[in-house]
């Protein structure tokens, strides 16, 4: 099927989807049902949602995966034939040998086996971590492997100016795709595999997802091959290189890289940036052309964009001058960029792409910081005394707001009328029983998801931890309470019903 919808993409024109994964992510994301019907997908049911206790027919309720399977098998449901009830240990060792080679012979990829506890009072029990079931685990098989030719290194430049050295291989077929490049991280990863232009090189995809090279066979290689060394200036401007003592990356640090450039302005469009709604590569890469190529090709002598400032001074006229740009087009880009006027402190300090701050960081510095101002002038020291908030964190963040190409770029940015402060509904307002208190949430509440019951603590000036210890103030417990309430008990912490959450907090 995945090898039908890429041909189908090939001869309409359009680029293969990298893998089966991307192909189904791509198809439910499809706003037109005719798409989707066309590309014929399909699936397994693994799992059923109960009703909680005292509702529903208890004799038909299934009380274990198995007989949930079973159940959904009964009603229509497409369940796999090749699951197995496995009564000890060594049964599943069989079973996950038996599909180490027989898997081939499915008419879907896979790269392992998921194992379940059968009961669901067991599953219960056993709760979950942050993200994953302890009652369930998957046993993943050997990544297949297959050798190609190394036809030539070439070099990446990114968003925070780091030089990634890329391998270019002759096209091999590995694991449903073909691959023709991998990442080859830094240069001490190249000097450790001593990979070289011209070697036979085995690689395989990491996660069946992201190919990389395994070793080398240096029996093959060439005998005038060199070994393989880090440019000394960037590709992209020509500015000299560095390679800080402790960190095996090396680094453009010109912020006027027009790689750099275009990685900025990629990430401040982004959907959990600024959300700038037609803003794409192609036309990043338009925006931020060399001068040489802009000049050779529209006879213009400098850049539309040279920092994500100029994006709020971008006009309709300039726009359309661009490659597939109507007016119709450019009047919605320049619409889409005045509404990310609006989005609020905390995504305007995540679109400025600081180091090591991401979106959840950029919450809980927004809040603790309502402002640009009092953010700027942020010791090191109360950055870090802002929980989950370390110090690398806390120093890559002061000495960003330290650099004055980035202060006119906040001042730029003030006076194009975007947000760089909380408003009153975003600030937390602290009640005395709540201020400074860690709260830990588990189970199901009756009336709050998660997320809600989270930003009715934050805004009364609380925190919320996903992991419980001696320092958690409350533990907001709902049905199906797991492992963190046995945790919570034995440090003798407060447990809180969701009404007794809102009392406090209101």
């Amino acid at each position: 099927m995945f090898e039908r919808i890429n041909a189908e993409r090939r001869e309409a024109g359009f680029a293969s989807f990298a893998n089966p994964r991307n192909a189904a992510a791509g198809t439910l994301r499809q706003l037109d049902p005719k798409v989707v019907a066309q590309r014929q997908l399909d699936f397994f049911a693994y799992t059923l949602y109960m009703p909680e206790e005292g509702q529903g027919d208890k004799e038909t309720i299934p009380h274990s995966q198995w007989e949930s399977l079973e159940l959904l098998q009964k009603m229509g449901l497409p369940v796999n034939p090749n699951r197995r009830l496995c009564q000890s240990l060594q049964e599943v060792a069989q079973y996950y040998r038996y599909w180490e080679t027989r898997r081939q012979e499915l008419p879907y990829m896979t790269d392992g086996i998921v194992v379940k506890l059968n009961p669901y009072n067991l599953q219960q029990r056993l709760g979950f971590t942050q993200k994953f079931p302890r009652w369930a685990i998957a046993l993943k098989y050997p990544a297949e492997e297959a050798p190609t030719q190394v036809k030539n290194i070439t070099v990446n430049v990114g968003r925070t100016g780091a030089v990634t050295p890329l391998a270019r291989l002759q096209p091999v077929s590995l694991a449903g795709t073909t691959v023709q490049r991998a990442s080859l991280h830094n240069s001490d990863y190249i000097a450790e595999l001593d990979v070289r232009v011209g070697d036979t090189a085995v690689v395989r995809k990491a996660g069946e997802i992201i190919p990389e090279i395994v070793r080398v066979l240096p029996e093959l290689r060439p005998e005038d091959s060199q070994p393989f060394q880090m440019p000394t200036h960037c590709p992209e401007c020509g500015s000299v290189l560095e390679h800080l003592e402790g960190e095996a990356i090396t680094r453009c640090v010109n912020a006027s890289c027009p790689a750099i450039l275009r990685g900025n302005l990629i990430h401040w469009a982004s959907r959990d940036a600024m959300d700038i709604t037609g803003l794409g590569e192609k036309i990043v890469e338009q925006l931020v052309m060399k001068d040489g190529e802009r000049a050779e090709k529209e006879r213009k002598t400098s850049r539309l964009v040279c920092s994500v400032a100029d994006l709020y001074e971008l006009t309709v006229e300039q726009l359309v001058s661009l490659e597939r740009m109507g007016t119709k087009s450019a009047e919605k880009l320049v619409q889409a960029i005045a509404a990310s006027k609006n989005q609020p402190w905390s995504r305007v300090l995540y679109a400025l792409g600081i180091r090591y701050v991401g979106n959840v960081n950029a919450e809980l510095l927004t809040q603790n910081f309502p402002s640009v101002e009092q953010l700027a002038h942020a010791s090191v020291e109360s950055l870090e005394a802002v929980h989950g908030i370390g110090r690398e964190i806390a120093q890559s963040v002061h000495q960003w707001f330290q650099t004055p190409a980035n202060q006119t770029l906040v001042q730029r940015l003030q006076a194009a009328g975007l947000q760089f402060a909380s408003s009153p509904r975003e600030t937390p307002q602290a009640t005395k029983s709540v201020s400074g208190k860690t709260f830990v949430i588990t189970g199901t509440l009756p009336s709050l998801t998660r997320e809600e019951a989270k930003a009715l603590i934050e805004q009364a000036g609380g925190k919320v931890t996903s992991s419980v210890s001696s320092k958690t103030d409350y533990l907001v417990a709902g049905e199906k309470a797991g492992s963190k309430l046995e945790k919570a008990q034995q440090f003798g912490i407060t447990q809180l019903s969701e009404p007794q959450l809102r009392e406090i907090v209101e």
